[in-house]
């Protein structure tokens, strides 16, 4: 009996990868839809873990020229990754994120004949890696920063996330593929946020750039778009140093953990929203804004601190200035989460 290489490939991402899930039909498909059969034997090879030219071409008794080949047009389909810039990299195969299947095939837009069908199939899979993969992990684990713009005259310096990604000159910017993937695979049932907002750099941005993924853009426009974001609602999260996301609670993964599973994998910040009784005037943006649904309206808008993540987009969204971000009380600050 011919062993599927799909499945293999599928095993190889539930055991190997440290935020992978169980093979399900789902995700066979996905699979399916961005590797051939003898792509997706390469794949193994590779492994999560990575390996040289040289050893993979030992492995594989591929000549390496005809090898290298092979490993190009996989990493131009987001199924193999390496830096361009190094003179011998290693090549690694793609998990589930960071960079991995649920990113991958939406990066860069629609890039190939199969990429609508692909992108679609990449929704229902994030669904399901969120209730087995994310949703698992302990509250809190993950960093989520306030918006530079609604931050108090008194807040720590390292919650600047505008300074911190000033120390960096090498920003892509992408296509989110957690919002295309849903746009494309429920029509009419989904935000209306901006889509252009993975901002990847390092090893994984150069890579993008390479195979068309992302774009180039430099520090002064990555802190643009860093307020343009904010004030558009979505929500800074990840580390300056790898890549950074920009998420709505209707797509992305943490906010479906929270809203689907209760689990609320992102740290919230140190600060708190405080609304001025005499100045709001009961529009019910912020609380539109809210990706966690921490705030009611009712004579003014009411804050419940158990449950707000202190994100600040909705200081940023009120009109009438109604709203500020003040410290938690000592007892409550926490400390950044390491990434």
């Amino acid at each position: 009996m011919v062993e599927d290489m799909h499945e293999k490939l599928a095993e190889m991402i539930e055991n190997e990868d440290f935020m992978g899930m169980a093979k399900t039909p789902t995700l066979l498909k996905l699979i399916r839809l961005q590797y051939t059969s003898e792509e997706a034997s390469l794949a193994l090879v590779v492994t999560i873990k990575g390996k040289k030219l040289d050893e993979l071409a030992i492995h594989t008794g591929i000549e390496k020229g005809q090898l290298k080949k092979k490993l190009d047009t996989m990493a131009n389909k987001g199924t193999v990754w390496f830096d361009p810039d190094e003179q011998d990299p290693t090549y690694k195969a793609v998990g589930m994120v960071f960079p991995g299947l649920l990113e991958t095939g939406a990066l860069g837009n629609i890039r190939f004949p199969y990429s609508v069908e692909l992108i679609k199939a990449i929704h229902p899979v994030i669904h399901e890696w969120v209730e087995q993969s994310l949703s698992r992990l302990p509250s809190g684990t993950l960093p989520m920063w306030p918006a530079v713009a609604a931050l108090p005259e008194d807040a720590d310096p390292s919650d600047n996330l505008l300074d911190r990604v000033r120390e960096y000159d090498d920003w892509c910017l992408a296509t989110c593929p957690c919002k295309l993937s849903h746009w494309l695979d429920t029509p009419g049932d989904h935000c209306q946020h901006l889509v252009e907002t993975c901002m990847p750099r390092g090893e994984m941005g150069r890579w993008c750039v390479e195979y068309g993924m992302a774009r180039r853009i430099t520090t002064e426009e990555a802190v643009e778009l860093l307020q343009k974001f904010e004030a558009d609602g979505l929500v800074h999260t990840g580390d300056p140093k790898n890549a950074l996301c920009n998420c709505c609670h209707d797509c992305c993964p943490y906010f479906i953990s929270w809203h689907q599973h209760g689990v609320q994998v992102l740290q919230r910040s140190n600060y708190l929203p405080d609304v001025d009784g005499e100045v709001c005037i009961a529009c019910s943006v912020c609380a539109d804004r809210c990706p966690v649904g921490a705030i009611e309206v009712e004579d003014i808008a009411v804050i419940k601190g158990n449950i707000c993540i202190g994100c600040g987009v909705c200081v940023v969204g009120c009109a009438t200035e109604a709203m500020r971000l003040v410290k938690r009380p000592e007892d409550e600050l926490l400390p950044r989460p390491a990434f």
